[in-house]
């Protein structure tokens, strides 16, 4: 039985639904999706057992450290890999026998750029990693780069003040990201939660 110690995400599976009932119909089945940060594998079990396909391919970029590291501040992790074996025993048990669940342990700024390389391509993102608004900001760009037209992306803790200083939020920066962008985003959640979908290009 998968182990948990909190629960961030369940509140949250209407907006998934929502967003996996629109990509069907842009995009068809779920068969990619991005994952940046993953903590314990709540929100990554549910999307293995009801948003990807059987034979889909989910992607998770997560250090797995005990607090939220900062690649533009220098931050160290800890050695402490509790989170990671949680995660793996958690998503081993959810995992359907031919998915592919391909878990980087890295931090994103890093990892997303690799990805860029290697041309990945998604139809859905769920980005949930440090809050801070520099690295939310790098975050949302690459990502955006990494997803298909037609594809959707959502940011968790959009509206959260958990943080007294506002550049240790994410809202900032996704709200600038999404003004600079605003002529390819399509609005699909707005809330505590905020969901952006890539708009086609029309064919000529």
């Amino acid at each position: 039985m998968a182990e948990f110690t909190s629960d961030w995400f369940t509140k949250n599976i209407p907006n998934f639904q929502h967003i996996k009932k629109n990509l069907e119909q842009s995009l068809g089945p779920v068969n990619s999706i991005l994952e940046i940060g993953s903590h314990e594998g709540r929100a990554t079990c549910w999307m293995l057992q009801n948003m990807l396909t059987d034979t889909g391919t989910m992607h998770c970029v997560d250090p797995f450290t005990n607090y939220h590291i900062n690649p533009f501040t220098g931050e160290k992790g800890t050695d402490d890999r509790t989170w990671e074996k949680r995660f793996r025993a958690n998503t081993a048990q959810a995992k359907k026998p031919k998915q592919k669940l391909n878990v980087h342990v890295a931090l994103s700024f890093r990892e997303l750029a690799q990805l860029i390389v290697d041309q990945k391509q998604f139809d859905f993102i769920y980005v949930d990693g440090n809050h801070c608004a520099n690295v939310v900001m790098a975050d949302a760009v690459m990502a955006w780069g990494l997803l298909k037209q037609g594809g959707i992306m959502l940011f968790d803790d959009y509206l959260s003040e958990d943080e007294p200083n506002i550049l240790d939020r994410s809202k900032i920066s996704i709200d600038a990201f999404c003004a600079s962008f605003t002529r390819e985003v399509e609005w699909f959640v707005t809330g505590y939660q905020l969901g952006i979908g890539k708009k086609k290009l029309n064919k000529k």
